[in-house]
């Protein structure tokens, strides 16, 4: 890798994470690497804006995907914002987790479970084990090799589990009986993810030479690139997997757009307001209950009078 050898020390101290190649405290002695930490708002932009759409008539799995999206936008602030491993960790583990949930919500999408219990189970269990190792290498972070363990470490188990849930996106877009407007969103965000991972490996492995372009060009913030396009694909990956649940489970939901970039899932009122309507149904029988008691109780009286 070639690291930012960035000496510059601000508020935070000497950084003891993973450093990027933007200047450190380049634009505020507050904030170790601005735009990283600028760019990561998109994180929780994204996850707010998802969950404020898919919130009625939507299962909780989804809720907490969006959520899970947030968390990683909080713990790429802290990261970025004062290169600590501690707070690396802050960002690292989040996006394992939120990887992982999006891998469950693609493999248990029919209406009955395909795996039971076990399968949550064993992603938890894989989550917690992944997160000790990175823990337990990265107590020894003024230590370069431990560094690049537990680096490597993440970044080994996310993109494998990445691979795995990209697999299942395939098999659910290229199916027989595939949705075109699905296809289009998968491409879409396909092609935006694949732009910023690029610009990610640049940033990460050609640094020097990304400070030094020709004509004195300003540092491209290639990784903060990277965290808005993470950021859209993330969200669109969220809507594809609620948009086809939804669809298997009947519910007849639509793709919407806003300014055609921002897709959402749409689902009929009727669907949105089932629960509604069953509580007021609900309350429809009981008030019908109670007035014919009432009717019952003034007719005894007449009786027992005419008696």
């Amino acid at each position: 890798m070639d690291y930012n050898n960035n000496s510059v020390e601000g508020f935070w101290g000497k950084p003891t994470s993973t450093d990027w190649c933007e200047k450190n405290y380049d634009v505020t002695h507050y904030i170790a690497e601005f735009f990283n930490t600028l760019s990561s708002l998109c994180m929780i932009s994204a996850g707010i804006f998802g969950m404020i759409m898919h919130s009625k008539g939507f299962e909780l799995r989804y809720t907490i995907a969006f959520v899970s999206i947030i968390v990683v936008g909080i713990g790429s602030i802290l990261f970025h914002g004062t290169l600590l491993f501690s707070l690396q960790l802050f960002d690292e583990i989040p996006m394992m987790f939120c990887v992982l949930i999006l891998l469950y919500n693609l493999v248990e999408n029919k209406s009955q479970k395909k795996f039971g219990i076990w399968f949550p189970t064993l992603l938890i269990c894989w989550g917690v084990g992944i997160t000790s190792v990175m823990i337990g290498s990265g107590k020894e972070y003024d230590n370069e090799i431990m560094q690049d363990i537990e680096f490597y470490v993440f970044q080994g188990t996310f993109v494998i589990t990445s691979i795995i849930v990209y697999i299942y996106t395939i098999l659910i877009v290229f199916n027989p009986e595939g949705d075109p407007s699905v296809t289009k969103l998968w491409l879409l965000g396909s092609a935006v993810f694949l732009f910023g991972y690029i610009g990610w490996h640049i940033d990460l492995h050609f640094c020097s030479v990304v400070n030094q372009l020709p004509l004195s060009l300003p540092n491209p913030q290639l990784h903060a690139w990277w965290h808005l396009t993470a950021s859209y694909g993330s969200y669109i990956l969220c809507v594809l997997v609620s948009y086809e649940r939804t669809k298997i489970l009947s519910k007849k939901p639509t793709l919407k757009w806003i300014f055609n970039i921002l897709p959402f899932v749409r689902l009929p009122v009727h669907n949105t307001n089932k629960n509604n309507e069953k509580r007021l149904f609900k309350n429809k029988k009981e008030l019908l209950y109670d007035d014919e008691n009432e009717q019952l109780d003034e007719k005894v009286p007449l009786l027992k009078d005419e008696n």
